[in-house]
């Protein structure tokens, strides 16, 4: 049935389906994973087939801790190269939730093409004093979930020499982290790259560094943001 489907459906179609079962990749363009909700869960499957298939949609729940959880699944999403959502429009009236889904709807938007173009590589390094959060993601009944108050992501363009890293705070608290950055890791044979800065505003200004570098970065509370790094 689906290849009947594929081969008659038009070319500015797409299939998408709930779930994301394996064997149907070839299938289907885009998978809901609405269901990757779980303590200790690491992007396995955008690491084999991100860039292959689109990926979008969390479940987003009630209860005491729903903000926090709230950040936690969209800066997880967004690390995890997903599409950010599935979420109720009313959203709009909780004005901080807000502002922390815009940010990282707006920082995804520029960052688009590393996630339909291109792969997932290994996140980058961090060091320092980095704290837990946990919330309930009330998947079924109270489902209490840890991850770091800093989520990170890398993903490359190799046939660009292009690199976004990807780092959120989701804690209500300032975090400065120390980022160790290896480019040979991520193919950069030059000795220098030029790093950019992306916020959901827009980017900054590239800056000439070693292919190695050692630096830290304080991130202020409910903030995501990207490195772009680049060989020339």
């Amino acid at each position: 049935m689906l290849d009947a489907i594929r081969k008659t459906m038009p070319k500015d179609r797409m299939l998408t389906t709930e779930c994301n079962a394996e064997p149907f990749v070839k299938w289907f363009d885009g998978y809901l994973t609405w269901h990757w909700q779980h303590d200790g869960q690491v992007p396995a499957f955008p690491a084999v087939y991100g860039g292959a298939i689109q990926m979008f949609g969390r479940a987003y729940r009630g209860g005491p801790t729903k903000d926090l959880a709230l950040r936690m699944k969209a800066g997880q999403q967004l690390v995890f190269g997903e599409q950010i959502g599935w979420i109720d429009p009313n959203i709009v009236r909780e004005k901080e939730n807000a502002e922390f889904l815009r940010q990282v709807v707006r920082l995804r938007w520029q960052l688009r093409h590393y996630f339909w173009m291109g792969e997932m590589a290994r996140p980058p390094k961090l060091s320092g004093d980095i704290p837990k959060v946990r919330a309930d993601w009330q998947w079924a009944g109270e489902w209490w979930v840890e991850t770091d108050a800093v989520l990170t992501g890398a993903w490359r363009l190799p046939q660009e020499g292009k690199l976004a890293l990807l780092f959120v705070n989701v804690s209500d608290q300032p975090v400065t982290v120390t980022v160790a950055f290896d480019g040979r890791i991520y193919g950069f044979q030059q000795p220098m790259v030029t790093v950019t800065a992306l916020r959901a505003e827009g980017k900054g200004r590239g800056e000439k560094l070693p292919v190695n570098f050692r630096r830290p970065l304080p991130l202020l509370p409910r903030t995501a943001l990207a490195w772009e790094i680049a060989s020339r």
